[in-house]
């Protein structure tokens, strides 16, 4: 397996999104599970678009997602100076600069939309950055954290606790990654919207800002057509997810989020139950998906 993958992470980039296009495809065109939420999704959430236009939405969305997947190996651990070389463009970077000079450290947040760890993991080579991961089966994992830390990230835990660890490390001067946009465990989140849906959403993002006072920046990656590579865009966050009720800090932290989604919502995971946990009394979400 080790070999095999390795071998997958030096072939080219218009290969393995061809790869992954194909896979999107397939499931596309069997009308699969991944099909039948992503469209339920954009229903809900964009529902002033046209049918069509959501059909567009949810099969270019399968392929980004399936993309992301084979891509993966290349960026853990294909040619270091081909995988720099393929963020064509920092957008927005001076908002991630004047977020370090304040020496508080930075919350860094990403979302599932194209590919976040092409660009989040070159990114780690000039930003002191630490992130949240979950652990993995077997090799996977080992290669998962030689990868993420190839150009000098490290990687927390999620598994631990994260909440006073993050802390220390915000105390620091460095920056925290997560990626927010999850159903998280019962007791770790509050219910607030996303795209103008309930949405059970981690609280630990509003407690760090308040704690630590430390500035929120998005970040997410677009790739660019036909293999051409990817932009990094940088979004400054808005001081309400600093504020004291958590509940409105989370909506807050949740709309910087939506920010990000609305630029290239081609790219976003629409195939992911984000909805599936509902507040009580409900109807379930995807009963007709």
């Amino acid at each position: 397996m080790r070999t095999l993958l390795h071998l997958v992470a030096w072939l080219p980039l218009s290969v393995l999104q061809a790869i992954g296009a194909a896979i999107g495809w397939l499931l596309w065109v069997t009308r699969s599970q991944r099909r039948r939420i992503a469209l339920r999704n954009l229903e809900r959430c964009m529902p002033e678009l046209s049918a069509a236009e959501r059909q567009r939405i949810a099969r270019a969305s399968l392929a980004h997602e399936f993309m992301t997947y084979i891509e993966t190996f290349r960026i853990w651990l294909g040619p270091a100076a081909s995988v720099k070389g393929a963020v064509k463009e920092w957008r927005g970077i001076d908002v991630l600069d004047r977020a370090f000079a304040q020496g508080k450290g930075v919350i860094l947040l990403t979302l599932h939309q194209g590919a976040f760890e092409a660009v989040a993991i070159p990114m780690s080579a000039s930003y002191p950055f630490c992130g949240l991961y979950k652990t993995q089966r077997g090799v996977i994992n080992e290669l998962s954290l030689k990868g993420r830390g190839r150009f000098g990230g490290s990687l927390m835990q999620t598994e631990a606790g994260v909440r006073k660890d993050s802390l220390t490390l915000l105390q620091r001067g460095m920056g925290v990654y997560f990626m927010p946009d999850h159903d998280p465990p019962l007791g770790r989140g509050v219910f607030a919207p996303f795209m103008g849906v309930p949405a059970h959403t981690p609280t630990l993002v509003a407690k760090l800002a308040r704690e630590s006072g430390a500035p929120v920046v998005y970040l997410f990656g677009e790739r660019l057509p036909k293999a051409r590579g990817y932009i990094a865009h940088f979004i400054e966050g808005s001081r309400e997810i600093a504020g004291e009720n958590v509940v409105a800090a989370t909506a807050a932290m949740n709309r910087g989020l939506e920010a990000c989604l609305r630029l290239c919502p081609e790219q976003y995971w629409w195939g992911y139950r984000r909805f599936r946990r509902q507040p009580e009394g409900s109807a379930d979400f995807y009963k007709v998906a």
